[in-house]
Protein backbone atom coordinates (compact mmCIF):
# COMPACT_ATOMS: atom_id res chain seq x y z
CA UNK A 1 0.00 0.00 0.00
CA UNK A 2 1.44 3.36 -1.06
CA UNK A 3 1.26 6.34 1.26
CA UNK A 4 -0.66 9.42 0.28
CA UNK A 5 1.58 12.41 -0.43
CA UNK A 6 4.36 11.99 2.16
CA UNK A 7 4.41 14.89 4.61
CA UNK A 8 7.79 16.50 5.39
CA UNK A 9 7.01 16.01 9.09
CA UNK A 10 4.29 14.05 10.92
CA UNK A 11 1.15 15.80 12.16
CA UNK A 12 -0.91 14.98 15.25
CA UNK A 13 -3.69 12.57 14.28
CA UNK A 14 -6.33 14.57 16.17
CA UNK A 15 -5.72 17.74 14.13
CA UNK A 16 -6.64 16.59 10.60
CA UNK A 17 -9.50 14.56 9.16
CA UNK A 18 -11.00 13.79 5.76
CA UNK A 19 -13.30 16.62 4.63
CA UNK A 20 -11.43 19.31 6.56
CA UNK A 21 -10.65 22.69 5.00
CA UNK A 22 -7.28 24.25 5.85
CA UNK A 23 -5.34 27.41 5.15
CA UNK A 24 -2.03 25.52 5.39
CA UNK A 25 -1.78 21.73 5.01
CA UNK A 26 1.24 21.48 7.35
CA UNK A 27 -0.22 23.73 10.05
CA UNK A 28 -3.82 22.65 10.71
CA UNK A 29 -3.69 24.50 14.03
CA UNK A 30 -3.55 27.90 12.32
CA UNK A 31 -7.02 27.99 10.78
CA UNK A 32 -9.49 25.52 9.34
CA UNK A 33 -13.12 24.54 9.01
CA UNK A 34 -14.87 21.23 9.37
CA UNK A 35 -18.49 20.99 8.25
CA UNK A 36 -20.62 19.12 10.76
CA UNK A 37 -23.52 19.40 8.31
CA UNK A 38 -21.56 17.45 5.67
CA UNK A 39 -20.03 14.95 8.11
CA UNK A 40 -22.23 11.97 7.21
CA UNK A 41 -22.06 12.58 3.46
CA UNK A 42 -18.25 12.85 3.55
CA UNK A 43 -17.84 9.84 5.84
CA UNK A 44 -20.08 7.64 3.67
CA UNK A 45 -17.66 8.16 0.78
CA UNK A 46 -14.59 7.08 2.78
CA UNK A 47 -12.76 3.83 2.18
CA UNK A 48 -10.65 2.37 5.00
CA UNK A 49 -7.54 0.20 4.83
CA UNK A 50 -5.62 -1.19 7.81
CA UNK A 51 -2.24 -2.92 7.52
CA UNK A 52 -0.56 -4.55 10.53
CA UNK A 53 3.22 -4.60 11.03
CA UNK A 54 3.78 -1.91 8.42
CA UNK A 55 7.34 -1.38 7.13
CA UNK A 56 8.81 1.28 4.86
CA UNK A 57 11.98 3.16 3.94
CA UNK A 58 11.99 6.97 3.98
CA UNK A 59 14.57 9.37 2.59
CA UNK A 60 15.29 12.67 4.33
CA UNK A 61 16.68 15.76 2.62
CA UNK A 62 19.63 17.84 3.83
CA UNK A 63 17.27 20.13 5.77
CA UNK A 64 15.74 17.29 7.76
CA UNK A 65 12.42 16.91 5.91
CA UNK A 66 10.88 13.61 4.85
CA UNK A 67 11.30 13.50 1.09
CA UNK A 68 10.20 10.14 -0.40
CA UNK A 69 8.97 6.75 0.78
CA UNK A 70 10.06 3.66 -1.15
CA UNK A 71 8.20 0.77 0.48
CA UNK A 72 9.73 -2.29 2.09
CA UNK A 73 10.19 -3.87 -1.37
CA UNK A 74 12.08 -0.92 -2.73
CA UNK A 75 13.76 -0.50 -6.10
CA UNK A 76 17.50 -0.60 -5.37
CA UNK A 77 18.24 1.82 -8.17
CA UNK A 78 16.03 4.50 -6.60
CA UNK A 79 17.75 4.54 -3.23
CA UNK A 80 21.31 3.53 -4.16
CA UNK A 81 22.66 7.11 -4.04
CA UNK A 82 20.43 8.35 -1.21
CA UNK A 83 22.76 9.29 1.68
CA UNK A 84 20.04 9.88 4.28
CA UNK A 85 17.73 6.88 4.70
CA UNK A 86 15.50 5.83 7.58
CA UNK A 87 13.61 2.59 8.12
CA UNK A 88 10.21 2.75 9.76
CA UNK A 89 8.22 -0.04 11.35
CA UNK A 90 4.76 0.56 12.77
CA UNK A 91 2.20 -1.57 14.57
CA UNK A 92 -0.50 -0.32 12.22
CA UNK A 93 -0.92 1.75 9.09
CA UNK A 94 -4.44 3.15 8.74
CA UNK A 95 -5.64 4.86 5.57
CA UNK A 96 -8.84 6.84 5.17
CA UNK A 97 -9.49 7.81 1.56
CA UNK A 98 -12.46 9.46 -0.10
CA UNK A 99 -13.62 7.26 -2.99
CA UNK A 100 -15.06 10.34 -4.70
CA UNK A 101 -13.22 13.55 -3.71
CA UNK A 102 -15.41 15.61 -6.02
CA UNK A 103 -18.64 14.51 -4.31
CA UNK A 104 -17.07 15.05 -0.88
CA UNK A 105 -16.02 18.54 -1.95
CA UNK A 106 -19.51 19.36 -3.20
CA UNK A 107 -21.06 18.03 0.03
CA UNK A 108 -18.89 20.42 2.05
CA UNK A 109 -19.71 23.33 -0.26
CA UNK A 110 -23.44 22.72 0.25
CA UNK A 111 -22.98 23.91 3.84
CA UNK A 112 -23.71 27.69 3.95
CA UNK A 113 -21.24 28.14 6.82
CA UNK A 114 -18.50 26.47 4.79
CA UNK A 115 -19.25 28.72 1.80
CA UNK A 116 -19.14 31.80 4.04
CA UNK A 117 -15.74 30.74 5.42
CA UNK A 118 -14.42 29.99 1.91
CA UNK A 119 -15.74 33.27 0.47
CA UNK A 120 -14.11 35.34 3.23
CA UNK A 121 -10.68 33.82 2.62
CA UNK A 122 -11.18 33.93 -1.16
CA UNK A 123 -11.77 37.70 -1.00
CA UNK A 124 -8.58 38.02 1.06
CA UNK A 125 -6.65 36.10 -1.60
CA UNK A 126 -5.56 33.37 0.80
CA UNK A 127 -4.67 29.82 -0.18
CA UNK A 128 -7.17 27.08 0.70
CA UNK A 129 -6.87 23.31 0.83
CA UNK A 130 -9.13 20.31 1.43
CA UNK A 131 -8.06 16.99 2.96
CA UNK A 132 -9.52 13.98 1.11
CA UNK A 133 -7.18 11.24 2.36
CA UNK A 134 -5.02 10.47 5.39
CA UNK A 135 -2.32 7.89 6.13
CA UNK A 136 -1.78 7.37 9.85
CA UNK A 137 0.95 5.29 11.51
CA UNK A 138 0.55 3.84 14.99
CA UNK A 139 3.61 3.38 17.23
CA UNK A 140 6.14 3.91 14.47
CA UNK A 141 9.86 3.40 15.20
CA UNK A 142 12.53 5.03 13.03
CA UNK A 143 16.15 3.95 12.63
CA UNK A 144 19.08 5.08 10.53
CA UNK A 145 19.54 2.81 7.49
CA UNK A 146 22.45 2.12 5.14
CA UNK A 147 22.82 -0.33 2.28
CA UNK A 148 25.06 -3.29 3.04
CA UNK A 149 27.54 -4.75 0.57
CA UNK A 150 27.99 -1.36 -1.14
CA UNK A 151 24.53 -1.79 -2.66
CA UNK A 152 25.20 -5.24 -4.10
CA UNK A 153 22.03 -6.42 -2.37
CA UNK A 154 18.90 -4.87 -0.89
CA UNK A 155 20.01 -5.68 2.66
CA UNK A 156 19.93 -2.73 5.07
CA UNK A 157 21.89 -2.23 8.27
CA UNK A 158 20.07 -0.28 10.98
CA UNK A 159 21.37 1.86 13.84
CA UNK A 160 19.64 4.23 16.30
CA UNK A 161 19.22 7.79 15.03
CA UNK A 162 22.00 9.94 16.47
CA UNK A 163 21.23 12.78 18.84
CA UNK A 164 20.79 16.10 17.07
CA UNK A 165 20.37 14.48 13.63
CA UNK A 166 18.74 16.51 10.87
CA UNK A 167 15.51 14.57 10.74
CA UNK A 168 11.95 15.68 11.54
CA UNK A 169 11.79 16.97 15.10
CA UNK A 170 9.42 14.27 16.34
CA UNK A 171 11.81 11.54 15.18
CA UNK A 172 14.96 12.80 16.92
CA UNK A 173 16.20 10.94 19.99
CA UNK A 174 16.37 14.17 21.99
CA UNK A 175 12.89 15.29 20.97
CA UNK A 176 10.40 16.26 23.66
CA UNK A 177 7.81 14.30 21.66
CA UNK A 178 9.66 11.02 22.06
CA UNK A 179 12.57 10.37 24.40
CA UNK A 180 14.89 7.42 24.02
CA UNK A 181 16.61 5.66 21.17
CA UNK A 182 13.39 4.02 19.98
CA UNK A 183 10.60 6.53 20.40
CA UNK A 184 7.22 5.12 19.41
CA UNK A 185 5.46 7.79 17.38
CA UNK A 186 1.85 7.97 16.23
CA UNK A 187 0.54 10.54 13.82
CA UNK A 188 -0.38 11.43 10.25
CA UNK A 189 2.53 10.83 7.85
CA UNK A 190 0.74 11.17 4.52
CA UNK A 191 -2.21 13.14 3.12
CA UNK A 192 -4.18 13.47 -0.08
CA UNK A 193 -4.71 17.22 0.09
CA UNK A 194 -6.17 19.29 -2.76
CA UNK A 195 -5.67 22.96 -3.50
CA UNK A 196 -8.87 25.03 -3.57
CA UNK A 197 -9.30 28.33 -5.38
CA UNK A 198 -12.21 30.60 -4.48
CA UNK A 199 -13.45 33.79 -6.15
CA UNK A 200 -16.40 36.10 -5.74
CA UNK A 201 -17.27 37.39 -9.23
CA UNK A 202 -20.13 38.45 -11.47
CA UNK A 203 -21.77 35.54 -13.35
CA UNK A 204 -20.85 37.06 -16.72
CA UNK A 205 -17.12 37.29 -15.93
CA UNK A 206 -15.01 34.72 -17.83
CA UNK A 207 -12.54 32.35 -16.25
CA UNK A 208 -8.85 33.23 -16.23
CA UNK A 209 -5.97 31.05 -17.43
CA UNK A 210 -5.05 30.12 -13.83
CA UNK A 211 -8.49 28.49 -13.47
CA UNK A 212 -7.62 25.78 -15.99
CA UNK A 213 -7.21 22.33 -14.47
CA UNK A 214 -9.60 22.84 -11.56
CA UNK A 215 -13.14 21.50 -11.29
CA UNK A 216 -15.50 24.40 -10.50
CA UNK A 217 -18.78 24.80 -8.65
CA UNK A 218 -20.88 27.98 -8.57
CA UNK A 219 -23.07 29.38 -5.79
CA UNK A 220 -25.16 32.53 -5.48
CA UNK A 221 -23.99 35.08 -2.93
CA UNK A 222 -27.03 36.22 -0.90
CA UNK A 223 -27.60 39.77 0.31
CA UNK A 224 -25.86 41.54 -2.58
CA UNK A 225 -27.33 44.48 -4.54
CA UNK A 226 -25.45 43.40 -7.65
CA UNK A 227 -25.78 39.72 -8.42
CA UNK A 228 -22.57 37.95 -7.48
CA UNK A 229 -21.49 34.34 -7.42
CA UNK A 230 -18.98 32.34 -5.40
CA UNK A 231 -16.76 30.18 -7.60
CA UNK A 232 -14.96 27.32 -5.85
CA UNK A 233 -12.48 25.16 -7.74
CA UNK A 234 -10.98 21.83 -6.64
CA UNK A 235 -7.48 20.94 -7.88
CA UNK A 236 -5.34 17.81 -8.14
CA UNK A 237 -3.50 16.22 -5.17
CA UNK A 238 -0.41 18.03 -3.95
CA UNK A 239 2.71 15.96 -4.55
CA UNK A 240 5.14 15.03 -1.78
CA UNK A 241 7.72 17.45 -3.16
CA UNK A 242 5.22 20.32 -3.11
CA UNK A 243 4.36 19.57 0.51
CA UNK A 244 8.05 19.33 1.41
CA UNK A 245 8.78 22.77 0.00
CA UNK A 246 5.87 24.24 1.98
CA UNK A 247 7.50 23.46 5.33
CA UNK A 248 8.63 26.64 7.05
CA UNK A 249 12.23 25.76 7.89
CA UNK A 250 12.71 29.04 9.74
CA UNK A 251 10.16 27.98 12.34
CA UNK A 252 11.68 24.50 12.57
CA UNK A 253 15.15 25.98 13.09
CA UNK A 254 13.83 28.19 15.90
CA UNK A 255 12.34 25.14 17.61
CA UNK A 256 15.58 23.22 17.15
CA UNK A 257 17.61 26.10 18.64
CA UNK A 258 15.21 26.43 21.56
CA UNK A 259 15.62 22.72 22.24
CA UNK A 260 19.40 23.16 22.32
CA UNK A 261 19.17 26.21 24.60
CA UNK A 262 16.80 24.37 26.93
CA UNK A 263 19.19 21.43 27.10
CA UNK A 264 22.13 23.72 27.92
CA UNK A 265 20.06 25.32 30.67
CA UNK A 266 19.22 21.91 32.12
CA UNK A 267 22.90 20.92 32.00
CA UNK A 268 23.89 24.12 33.81
CA UNK A 269 21.28 23.59 36.52
CA UNK A 270 22.40 20.00 36.95
CA UNK A 271 26.01 21.09 37.34
CA UNK A 272 25.12 23.81 39.83
CA UNK A 273 23.21 21.31 41.94
CA UNK A 274 26.15 18.90 42.08
CA UNK A 275 27.47 18.27 45.65
CA UNK A 276 31.01 18.48 44.24
CA UNK A 277 30.58 22.20 43.64
CA UNK A 278 30.38 24.81 46.41
CA UNK A 279 29.54 28.52 46.12
CA UNK A 280 33.23 29.34 46.62
CA UNK A 281 34.34 26.98 43.86
CA UNK A 282 36.36 28.71 41.08
CA UNK A 283 34.15 26.92 38.55
CA UNK A 284 31.22 29.04 39.75
CA UNK A 285 33.25 32.26 39.60
CA UNK A 286 34.20 31.85 35.97
CA UNK A 287 37.74 30.52 36.77
CA UNK A 288 39.26 27.07 36.56
CA UNK A 289 41.28 25.64 39.50
CA UNK A 290 45.01 25.07 38.92
CA UNK A 291 45.66 21.63 37.41
CA UNK A 292 48.48 20.92 39.88
CA UNK A 293 48.58 21.62 43.68
CA UNK A 294 52.22 22.70 43.49
CA UNK A 295 51.47 25.35 40.92
CA UNK A 296 48.61 26.60 43.03
CA UNK A 297 50.87 26.98 46.12
CA UNK A 298 53.59 28.81 44.17
CA UNK A 299 51.06 31.25 42.81
CA UNK A 300 49.81 31.95 46.36
CA UNK A 301 53.38 32.69 47.62
CA UNK A 302 53.92 35.08 44.74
Amino acid sequence: MVLHGLLPKPLPADEVTVGQLLTHPLHPERDGFYSQAAHEAVDDLNDYHIQLRYKDVFSVDSEGRFMTNYGVKFDLGRIYRQPNLLTVTAEQMIQRTSQDPRRAFEAVCQDPEAREWIAKLGKEGKELYMVVGITELKNAVFKRAKLRDAGASKALSETPIEKGARVPRAVRRDSTLGLGTEAHLSGVFGMDVRRIRAKVTRPEEPHSLEDIGLTWSYYDVPGQEKKEQLMIGLGDPLKANELRLMLDLTGEDVERNMDAISQLSLDALSAAASPLLRPSSPALRGRSPSPHPGLRESSLRA
